[in-house]
């Protein structure tokens, strides 16, 4: 679900997903290292977090390193069911603009698949997976047991834990947007939403666990405040909205700092950062590379005189300084201006 570009922890680092490898790029250095390499299948999410890097396949292939010595403690297994579309790990409760395209760091990802995450549970390591066969599995790292299993009505594409680990917002392949409480390694569904007409993507929630939005295959981002749900607060649309490209794909709050952005990604070309102080304020971004394969033009292209570009990813930087966008050849970098994020009042954005 374009989604294999991170940006983990408060090291000056970014990982992305090239064909069957990763690379981790070291952006104080611009140097860029392969960490995982031929992996026997293509892989089309991944998660990375303390001493683990995990990636998953189309066809439930989990992939496991150390990344103190990722090439001698790969492992790969069959986690069952199909596309392992979202991977990651599980939390433990916490109380103009210049650029630069990294050529050597690149996304690939193919259409149609979801995520993983990692997370500790009592400083154990957890991992959670979503996957086509309508679940979410909570893991145990490196073992992979199984520990929790949630199923739902229809494929799941991603999952979100709230930063102070209490929540769990899971989207999928229809317009409901499930909304849990989250205990230990114990989840209660509080609440089941309505985001738009269509599948959603992704979801997110704010650096204070206070707002969440969930992004949807017909061009709208649609936030809740999670004191408040049973409400929407707002629903914006992406800048493509009404056209197939207008998808919207994945959706990051700013993670640290007072920077409050929203930033959402399109099918192809367009990403947008709206101020979420307010979400009056919006920057639109109009991406391209020099080592790209443009998309073919159709008559719903919005500038019929420029070239579309597939999006693949999008990240913040862990301290909010940077915006990175993932191509099929390149990532791009945005300079978050947060000088100005700071002051009051402020129309620029990024």
């Amino acid at each position: 679900l374009r989604d294999v570009v991170l940006c983990p922890t408060a090291k000056q680092e970014l990982y992305s997903i090239y064909r069957c490898n990763v690379d981790k790029y070291d952006i104080r250095k611009q140097q860029s290292t392969r960490i995982l390499g031929e992996l026997e299948f293509d892989p089309v999410s991944m998660a990375v977090g303390g001493d683990y890097i995990v990636v998953g396949g189309q066809r439930a292939e989990l992939a496991v390193a150390r990344l103190s010595d990722p090439s001698s403690s790969t492992v790969v297994v069959r986690s069952g069911g199909s596309i392992n579309n979202f991977v990651a790990l599980d939390r433990q409760p916490s109380v103009a603009m210049p650029r630069r395209r990294f050529r050597d760091s690149a996304a690939f990802v193919e259409d149609g698949v979801t995520n993983l995450s990692i997370m500790d549970s009592q400083n154990t390591p957890r991992l959670l997976v979503c996957n086509n066969d309508h679940t979410v599995r909570l893991m145990s790292l490196p073992g992979l047991d199984l520990v929790t299993e949630l199923k739902f009505p229809t494929a799941v594409n991603y999952a979100a834990i709230s930063p102070d680990g209490t929540k769990m917002c899971v989207v999928g392949d229809s317009n409901l947007v499930f909304l849990f409480n989250k205990r230990g390694d114990s989840f209660e569904k509080i609440a089941t939403l309505t985001a738009s007409e269509d599948a959603s993507f992704s979801c997110d929630f704010s650096q204070s666990s206070e707002l969440f939005a969930v992004g949807s295959q017909d061009g709208y981002v649609t936030v809740w405040d999670i004191r408040s749900h049973q409400q929407r607060l707002v629903q914006l649309e992406t800048f493509q909205h009404g056209r197939s490209r207008g998808a919207c794909r994945n959706v990051k709050f700013s993670p640290s700092g007072s920077v409050d952005l929203l930033a959402f990604s399109e099918h192809s070309s367009f990403v947008n950062i709206v101020d979420t102080r307010c979400f009056e304020k919006r920057q639109i971004l109009r991406v391209a590379g020099t080592n790209e394969e443009p998309m073919a033009q159709t008559p719903d292209s919005p500038t019929m005189a420029e070239p579309d570009y597939q999006i693949t990813g999008l990240r913040f930087a862990y301290d909010s300084s940077a915006l990175f966008v993932g191509l099929e050849g390149s990532i791009l970098e945005y300079s978050v201006d947060r000088v100005s994020r700071h002051s009051f009042p402020s129309s620029a954005i990024i």
